[in-house]
């Protein structure tokens, strides 16, 4: 069963037995839904023996998860294999409180001794999300930790663009996309070409049949906003530098002919990261990959990631 909660600003979905996803983020004012939906969230069963991505994929219904103590591929780390993207969007959670406008939600990890605590608030100005991790060995322990949320149509379409104030953007090693080269590094301009203009970064429309995969790096301010003329508004997404360094960026827009998403889905990411996507090193030096934050005993990582609605921009 979900929950739905209710605020100023946005209605605001969470599915406590699939990793208390946020499902769906619908902006009140206009009836617009916010967050991707993504064709894999009708499957109830993943394919036997097809790996930790199917599994995850499996059920996906796109929205906004949390991922610990993986982002990425599956990995071995700490004597044991962490599968694709994390265990935390795969786990049921328990709800502990739970209001019109917020409810509080928990899980324990096995692949990782850590405690998860997520509170989720439909506020006056939009969302607020707060996640708190706590390690509970005596030791310390690493943990990748980053928030997977994906925006989409109706919202997004051919006319909307997207601002984000990072320096730098790095480009996947391995599967940029169409619209950047592979493991490029460089400003916005230099990285996504044609696409970056005095608005800000253009986006695909949903069929465009284009994609990228890259990240976000040396922010002046930890945020991402994007824009929908045609709707009218926009939101943005905020975060703590301090945690989430980095913001992985993608867009699937409708580009994928095989495998997961036989070109049919449309989603533009923003998604801020304690580490970049990958291995190794890129071509400045910046790590890839890497263990993630050292979590210490009785020293519980708490961040706070908001979600608000701004005024148009055209």
């Amino acid at each position: 069963m979900t929950i739905t909660l209710a605020g100023r600003r946005f209605e605001v979905v969470v599915a406590p037995e699939r990793g208390a996803d946020i499902v769906q983020v619908t902006d009140l004012q206009t009836g617009t839904p916010l967050l991707a939906v993504s064709p894999t969230g009708l499957v109830a069963t993943p394919p036997s023996g097809a790996g930790s991505m199917a599994e995850w994929l499996a059920g996906y219904p796109g929205g906004w998860q949390l991922l610990v103590p993986n982002a990425g591929p599956e990995r071995t780390h700490g004597g044991v294999t962490q599968g694709f993207h994390g265990e935390a969007a795969l786990a049921r959670w328990n709800v502990i409180a739970q209001s019109a406008a917020s409810c509080d939600l928990e899980t324990w990890l096995a692949t990782a001794p850590l405690h998860l605590h997520r509170t989720v608030t439909a506020d006056a100005e939009g969302l607020t999300v707060t996640d708190r991790i706590r390690n509970l060995s005596p030791q310390t322990v690493h943990a990748r930790v980053m928030q997977h949320p994906a925006f989409g149509a109706p919202f997004l379409d051919a006319d909307a663009f997207l601002e984000v104030p990072a320096a730098t953007v790095i480009a996947d090693g391995e599967a940029p996309g169409s619209l950047a080269a592979h493991g490029h590094v460089g400003t916005p301009a230099e990285v996504l070409g044609a696409h970056v203009g005095d608005r800000g970064i253009s986006l695909p429309g949903p069929g465009a049949r284009e994609s990228v995969f890259a990240a976000f790096t040396d922010f002046a301010r930890p945020e991402a906003t994007f824009h929908s003329p045609n709707r009218g508004f926009g939101v943005r997404l905020s975060w703590d530098a301090a945690t989430y360094p980095h913001a992985w960026f993608w867009i699937e827009a409708n580009a994928g002919s095989g495998w997961p998403w036989f070109r049919r889905l449309y989603a533009v990411a923003v998604e801020p990261s304690n580490v970049l996507p990958g291995e190794g090193q890129t071509s400045r030096g910046d790590s890839r990959g890497g263990p993630g934050v050292a979590l210490d005993p009785d020293h519980p990582l708490i961040t706070t990631t908001r979600l608000s609605r701004v005024t148009a921009s055209s």
